[in-house]
């Protein structure tokens, strides 16, 4: 290959970025829970106050205060809570509350979307190893 080969080998060279991002929502996270429980689709019939109770509910089960407070400090509501000496519960109502108001929408799911990242990684052979969490 001579020199002109090379400058028409660099100017035909495309290159495009095509983002996708994975959005989770309060919904998918209830239709699994009810799923577990054996209720299928039955998410529309819920009441706000019992889609709270199942939130709580899962972060109850599911969750250190560790984790919890990771996931209030991503929010940017951690300090109170740690300066208060909160417990388990009233971390987890803080946080259900937090992540129902609609104007957290977006934060809400962007934090979830990154967890699942996270997960995925660290349940994968080969990349847990590069994954500290």
């Amino acid at each position: 290959m001579n020199h002109n080969d090379d400058d028409n080998f660099k100017e035909n060279v495309f290159f495009s970025l095509d983002e996708t991002s994975v959005e989770f929502n309060n919904e998918d996270i209830i239709s699994n829970l009810l799923n577990d429980f054996g209720y299928k689709n039955q998410i529309n019939d819920l009441t706000d106050k019992e889609i709270i109770e199942l939130m709580s509910y899962e972060y109850k089960i599911n969750y250190n205060v560790k984790d919890l407070l990771l996931i209030c400090e991503y929010y940017g509501i951690a300090k109170e809570l740690k300066i208060q000496k909160f417990c388990k519960e009233m971390i987890i109502y803080f946080l259900v509350d937090f992540e129902n108001d609609p104007l957290n929408n977006t934060i809400v799911l962007k934090r979830k979307e990154l967890w699942h990242c996270i997960n995925l990684l660290k349940n994968d052979k080969f990349m847990k190893k590069y994954i500290i969490w």
